[in-house]
């Protein structure tokens, strides 16, 4: 299905950065993952020349940040032990950079992570839903980020989202939603939005025996259908109930099978992410949306949206980032 073999967790050890130890933990046990956790120290640049002009005994590199280093890696070595079981534990890592989300981005890159999971709001609590070194590794890193609050739980998790344009990109976060689903026990339900300026759904034929939101649909579960077969997700199935919008998905393990309910809601609506916004707030637990849709346009809910999406939703996001390489546009 997926692979989630390596989960990097970004913590300042705060109690918005604490949420997001539980959740790593509840992933890893379900893919058999290493959690390695990594905390970055921002280097205090003016301070430094400060003490310097002034001629204090003090030398940041010689006499603070080493301290700091220390206590640190005491306090990432007593978060893992406290949350983190023997059999998913893996390193933790200390370091020092002017930018600390891209020092995040780029130790993920470096070391083949699946997976960045952090709490949505770190020490330096905003007004804004997500902080900003939690905003920028969103859209920095080339893996999924999972972003959390102190809301979830082992059971606060019923109804995934995923918003999709149709396109093969959009669908790329289907598998994943899937083994999110499949953690959680939940319910996946798949949110396309009519645009009043138009969308790649303007392009599919509309049946007049069926109406355009009927006619959208069966082009989403098509292509979604196609997507899973050249993905090679053979594991994964999309298995037609007969009753419109209302289907599941089956999970094959060897000889053993499960199924996922899965609704796909059409709505019509000034802005994606409007009333993407709006459906997470009353009805998803959970958002799992690709951040880039089709190339050309401007105007889709991937992209842009889905930042705003990510930034402005009061519940737990996980973003990803397609690699177009797999598709044909």
């Amino acid at each position: 299905m997926i692979e989630i073999k390596k989960i990097l967790v970004s913590t300042d050890f705060s109690k918005g950065s604490e949420a997001a130890y539980p959740v790593a933990q509840k992933v890893a046990s379900k893919f058999g993952s290493k959690i390695d956790f990594i905390h970055v120290i921002p280097t205090l640049k003016y301070l430094n020349e400060s003490l310097k002009k002034v001629g204090a005994p003090l030398d940041m590199d010689k006499d603070i940040y080493p301290k700091i280093m220390e206590e640190s890696e005491h306090l990432c070595a007593k978060a893992m032990s406290s949350y983190i079981s023997d059999r998913n534990k893996g390193q933790y890592f200390v370091k020092i950079d002017r930018k600390p989300s891209e020092a995040i981005v780029q130790h993920a890159i470096n070391n083949n992570y699946d997976m960045i999971i952090m709490g949505a709001r770190g020490k330096h609590g905003t007004s804004m839903l997500r902080g900003g070194t939690t905003e920028k590794v969103i859209r920095g890193s080339k893996i999924p980020v999972f972003s959390v609050d102190a809301k979830v739980n082992e059971s606060s998790i019923d109804n995934i989202l995923m918003p999709t344009d149709t396109s093969p990109l959009s669908l790329a976060a289907f598998p994943l939603t899937v083994g999110l689903a499949d953690t959680y026990n939940a319910t996946i339900t798949l949110l396309h939005v009519i645009e009043l300026y138009g969308s790649i759904s303007e392009e599919i034929p509309r049946q007049p025996e069926k109406g355009e939101l009927l006619s959208i649909y069966e082009v989403v579960m098509e292509r979604l259908n196609n997507f899973l077969a050249d993905a090679g997700k053979d594991q994964i199935k999309i298995q037609r109930t007969g009753k419109d919008y209302e289907d599941q998905v089956v999970i094959t393990d060897g000889d053993e099978s499960r199924t996922i309910p899965l609704h796909t809601i059409i709505e019509k609506g000034i802005s994606a992410h409007y009333e993407i916004e709006h459906y997470a707030q009353n009805y998803a637990d959970l958002v799992i949306m690709a951040t880039h849709g089709h190339s050309g346009f401007a105007h889709l809910i991937l992209g842009s949206t889905a930042e705003k999406v990510a930034q402005y939703v009061s519940k737990p996001v996980i973003t990803m980032r397609p690699d177009k390489k797999l598709f044909k546009n």
